[in-house]
């Protein structure tokens, strides 16, 4: 590119200028007088002519008026009568009539030459600047171009490069010559030319749109590696809508793919996890309301991917006796609580029943948006089968029961058998002693004292065997009675949530300590906790609630009381309820009352049920205090 010519050639300084012109006449005096006296003529006219135009090509208009000025002085001088002399006669511009019409033809032609050499001047001058603006111009783009973050390039109509930028040089280590024509298309790589090729080829074709065509391709550096770049073309159009250039970047979007395969990846292993562990994921903005789901939560609600979540769509899934609790659930999220951890269950469209359990936190943005995100697990297929193995280790203790019922019985028959048999024989044997004629009362009063001592053993047989099933009296030790309450009501979560009852702790805080087998104990409970439960099976018309109380009954005693609003207790059943094998429900043995009142009266305690003023009845049981809390 040639270097831009300097304005002040184009347009010298006005005092040079206007220098120049005097300067020029000055020349062409000296020159006309030596000519004529030299050649014996007088070229004065055509010298000035000549000063004239020099004046107006190199200063413009103004000095060539100026060189037209003194050229008519000079011409006076030379022509007019008396020659060589500034002597007039009457008036300044006395000139001889003779010498009139040439000193008009001189005049009238350096004013016309003046006109055409100014324009001529005027429009070099023009032509000058434009061209210095052009080559400004085309140096300033070129600095543009060089020190932006991308590679710039133009190429003609056919996708031929012509000009590429110094930085798309220097990464790819080319020439501008070597990249000339197609030779750029060398450092792309082999797999990707022809998209490359692509970008200016389908434009030619006259397809190209108003934004352009894109493409995607790796390029290679001066160190050998390929990178990916974006390369984007524009086609210029002449007013036929012909393409008379290409114009083009190519931008680095090697980090951008990178961190998007890294996403994409990410979000993969992501969905396959959910997938895996049936666990889906959600935002949720309280504020406005917007809720978003992975998409193994939409799997798990079976909604249409197109579908769009929201809160009315969640609680028409969520299972009729269970909307309650999440509702309440989710106004005191709407409240500004910031934990949510709730199981409940989902009633789907084809009648299946879905098991979740939702955990979710509230995070809070920079931008001090705020957002609760969270877990949807599906633990249908875990409850299943914890519900499997909770029947098969009822059925098996009920089996081990009634085996060990059956191996009791039959340990009590065979050890009393004897004994009982002994009396008989001994009591008939007396018998026959006193029904002689003359009665032997010696014989009569043995027989009897046999029946004794045979009594006596059979008493003992019955005492050992009790010994027997009452020698492991458990680890005792000082126990907090609220902590075995809440041990019960996480064990019970289960029934409650099976037989729809909304459970309520009232245990009074601080409680002395009791001394006793928190294993026994447990079981204690939960006998109570089960009978009120399915106490409230019937019931239909009100909410089923349990409560579950503790406090101090007296001054050495604590009492726990487990109150429902079931059935009650009838008056046929009430004074039976704690002998062995009387029950009133069908499936049954009539154990669990009575085993709880050996356990509590073994602790020096009592056991009692009594129906409630209203619905229901209150099962309650008091305990020692440990003597150092007493």
């Amino acid at each position: 590119m040639s270097k831009p010519r300097p304005l002040w050639w184009s347009k010298p300084p006005a005092m040079l200028r206007y220098a120049i012109a005097v300067l020029s006449v000055a020349l062409a005096i000296v020159g006309a007088e030596t000519l004529t006296v030299l050649l014996r003529t007088e070229p004065i006219a055509s010298m000035m002519l000549c000063a004239v135009i020099f004046s107006v090509w190199f200063g413009g208009f103004g000095p060539g008026l100026l060189a037209i000025a003194l050229s008519s002085v000079a011409f006076h001088y030379y022509l007019a009568p008396p020659i060589n002399s500034f002597t007039w006669k009457h008036d300044i511009f006395s000139v001889d009539a003779s010498e009139l019409p040439r000193l008009l033809l001189f005049l009238t032609t350096s004013f016309f030459v003046t006109l055409i050499t100014s324009a001529q001047r005027s429009a070099k001058e023009t032509a000058l600047q434009a061209e210095a603006k052009a080559a400004q111009a085309e140096m300033e783009i070129r600095h543009v171009t060089d020190s932006i973050p991308a590679l710039v390039w133009s190429a003609s109509p056919d996708g031929a490069v012509e000009y590429i930028n110094q930085r798309w040089l220097t990464y790819t280590g080319f020439t501008l010559e070597e990249a000339r024509g197609w030779g750029f298309i060398n450092a792309f790589h082999p797999e990707d030319r022809i998209s490359v090729r692509n970008l200016t080829s389908v434009g030619a074709c006259g397809a190209a749109s108003a934004s352009g065509t894109k493409t995607e391709a790796r390029l290679r550096g001066v160190d050998g590696k390929y990178r990916w770049f974006q390369g984007c073309a524009i086609a210029s159009r002449d007013e036929a809508g012909n393409i008379v250039r290409w114009y083009g970047t190519t931008t680095d979007i090697d980090d951008r793919k990178r961190a998007e395969d890294a996403l994409r990846r990410s979000e993969t292993y992501l969905a396959e996890a959910q997938r895996l562990s049936v666990t889906g994921s959600f935002g949720w903005r309280v504020a406005s309301g917007d809720i978003v789901w992975s998409e193994e939560t939409y799997r798990i609600f079976a909604v249409d991917r197109t579908v769009k979540p929201t809160m009315d769509l969640v609680l028409q899934r969520v299972h009729p006796d269970d909307r309650e609790l999440v509702q309440n659930e989710l106004n005191r999220v709407t409240e500004g609580n910031h934990n949510f951890d709730v199981g409940h269950r989902l009633l789907m469209p084809d009648g299946a029943v879905k098991y979740l359990h939702v955990r979710s936190h509230r995070v809070r943005y920079d931008s001090g948006d705020e957002e609760v995100v969270g877990a949807v697990m599906d633990i249908t297929a875990a409850r299943e089968a914890q519900e499997a193995l909770y029947a098969a280790q009822a059925k098996l203790a009920h089996v081990t029961f009634l085996t060990t019922l059956g191996q009791m019985s039959a340990s009590i028959a065979h050890e009393v058998n004897q004994p009982l048999a002994a009396i008989v024989t001994d009591a008939g044997g007396g018998l026959r002693w006193l029904e002689r004629e003359v009665p032997n009362l010696d014989e009569a009063r043995r027989a009897l004292e046999r029946i004794i001592k045979a009594g006596r053993r059979a008493g003992e047989v019955i005492q050992s065997i009790r010994a027997l099933s009452n020698k492991n009296d458990g680890q005792r030790a000082p126990l907090d009675i609220n902590d075995v309450v809440n041990e019960v009501v996480a064990l019970v979560q289960r029934e409650l949530v099976n037989y729809r009852v909304s459970l309520r702790a009232e245990l009074a805080p601080a409680l002395p300590t009791i001394v006793a087998d928190r294993i026994q104990l447990q079981q204690v409970i939960i006998n109570l906790v089960i009978n009120g439960i399915e106490a409230m099976e019937s019931v239909t018309d009100r909410p089923r609630k349990l409560t579950i109380r503790s406090l101090r009954s007296g001054p050495r005693e604590v009492l726990v009381a487990v109150e429902d609003c079931g059935v009650g207790i009838s008056a046929e059943s009430a004074d039976r309820l704690f002998d062995a094998f009387v029950t009133t429900k069908s499936t049954g043995m009539g154990m669990g009352l009575s085993i709880c009142r050996s356990i509590i009266e073994a602790y020096g305690g009592r056991i009692s049920v009594t129906n409630n003023a209203g619905p229901g009845a209150t099962s309650q049981f008091t305990l020692q205090l440990h003597q150092e809390d007493s």
